[in-house]
C-alpha cells in the first residue's frame, strides 16, 4: 500500500471523544504497523455502549479524524493469538459527523480506507492541536483515571471484557 493523501486507519471504538483527546489517540488496537505507516489519518467511528451514550453520537458514525503522529505497542497487551495491541497517537484532530461510515458487515474493529471513500472531505476539516492534558513533568493524565477508564485499560491489558474487571479501593 502506498501512502496516499487521504489514507486512513478506521477504528470502531467505544472510547469517548474526551478519552481519545486525553490519551492523544486511540488505544488497544490489533493492526498492521506496516499498513498504518502509509496512513496519515485516524478515523474514529462510534461503537455504542453504556459509557458513551451521553455523547449522543449515533452508532457507526465517524465522529473524529486525527492526524496520526505515532504508533506505539502497548506493553503486555497481546491478544489470545499473541498479536500486540497498539496506541494510535494523534497530534491534531477535527470533529466530524458522518453517519454510517462503519459498515455492519465488518467483523474486525480496524479497517483501512480513504477519507473520500468514507464521505469525509479532507479540505473541509478544521484541524486543531490535541490539548496537552498532562501536567508538566508528569506522565499521568490530569485528574487521573475514572473507574470506567481504569476498567477499560485493564480489560485491554488482560484480554477480558471491562465488565469482568473488579476494582477495590481501600482508603
Amino acid at each position: 500500500m502506498t501512502k496516499t493523501e487521504d489514507a486512513a486507519v478506521v477504528v470502531f471504538t467505544s472510547e469517548t471523544r474526551q478519552e481519545i483527546l486525553a490519551h492523544a489517540g486511540s488505544r488497544g488496537w490489533v493492526l498492521s504497523p506496516k499498513t498504518v505507516e502509509h496512513c496519515p489519518y485516524l478515523v474514529c467511528c462510534r461503537r455504542q455502549n453504556w459509557d458513551n451514550k451521553a455523547e449522543g453520537i449515533p452508532a457507526r458514525t465517524a465522529f473524529l479524524v486525527g492526524r496520526i503522529s505515532s504508533l506505539t505497542p502497548l506493553e503486555a497487551s497481546e491478544n489470545s493469538r499473541g498479536q500486540a495491541r497498539f496506541h494510535i497517537g494523534i497530534s491534531e484532530f477535527a470533529d466530524v459527523a458522518v453517519e454510517d461510515v462503519w459498515r455492519k458487515e465488518l467483523r474486525n474493529p480496524v479497517a483501512y480506507n480513504g477519507l473520500k471513500q468514507l464521505g469525509i472531505q479532507l479540505k473541509r476539516l478544521k484541524f486543531q492541536p490535541v490539548p496537552d492534558t498532562r501536567p508538566i513533568g508528569s506522565d499521568q493524565v490530569r485528574g487521573g483515571l475514572s473507574i470506567a477508564e481504569a476498567k477499560k485499560a485493564l480489560a485491554a491489558t488482560f484480554g477480558v471484557r471491562p465488565e469482568d474487571v473488579e476494582i477495590t479501593i481501600k482508603g
